[in-house]
């Protein structure tokens, strides 16, 4: 697995705060974890839905880099190296906890953690229909498909940085987001026809 890039990949707050940490520093670990925790939240749904599993190995990534820091290189790319441990941590756990599907609701307080409790209870029939449509369309797609989508579109890799990451060909990936996108534009063609179906009954 290829953690350690060159210079320019690495940005230059993660990298004084990495180089801190190695230095003994934990308000530095704190701080990655501040950056990246959510991220990493988002991430370990496109692998489980299961929460409190994606919490539990949030954890042990962090305190592993905290008690073997003097073993880490000054020079990683801090977000892929922390996928990485995330993803073989949780699926080191995943065989003994089980998994859970994912739903739309909890995908989006993740992008959405803002939001007020009023806000989270005022919904329309139309939301629920909204919400139960993106739920069933994440669940279409096998455990890659949505672990590739998440990295894509909710992390921001490009293609072949997951490729990296999951130890697969770029082309593979690239096979993978598209059978993902074409099964999410099928079901999200059907959750507009309903929808507006609902929309004239309504009038």
């Amino acid at each position: 697995m290829q953690y350690f890039l060159n210079e320019k990949a690495v940005s230059d707050q993660d990298q004084a705060l990495w180089s801190s940490i190695i230095d003994d520093d934990k308000s530095a670990l704190s701080a990655i974890f501040d950056i990246y925790a959510k991220e990493l939240i988002t991430y370990g749904y496109g692998i489980t839905g299961n929460l409190e599993l994606i919490e539990d190995a949030i954890q042990d990534v962090f305190v592993d880099v905290w008690q073997y820091r003097k073993n880490l290189s000054r020079k990683v790319q801090v977000k892929f190296y922390l996928y990485s441990c995330l993803r073989r941590a949780i699926m080191k756990q995943m065989p003994h906890r089980g998994t859970v599907q994912t739903e739309a609701s909890e995908m989006e307080w993740l992008m959405n953690p803002q939001d007020s409790i009023e806000q989270q209870w005022v919904s329309t029939e139309t939301e629920q229909q909204q919400k139960r449509s993106i739920s069933e369309s994440l669940n279409t797609l096998s455990d890659r498909e949505r672990e590739v989508v998440t990295l894509k579109y909710y992390s921001n890799m490009k293609i072949r940085e997951i490729a990296l990451l999951l130890d697969l060909k770029d082309q593979t990936i690239a096979n993978t987001l598209q059978n993902a996108l074409t099964k999410l534009r099928k079901n999200l063609v059907y959750m507009f026809l309903m929808l507006q179906v609902m929309f004239e009954k309504i009038l």
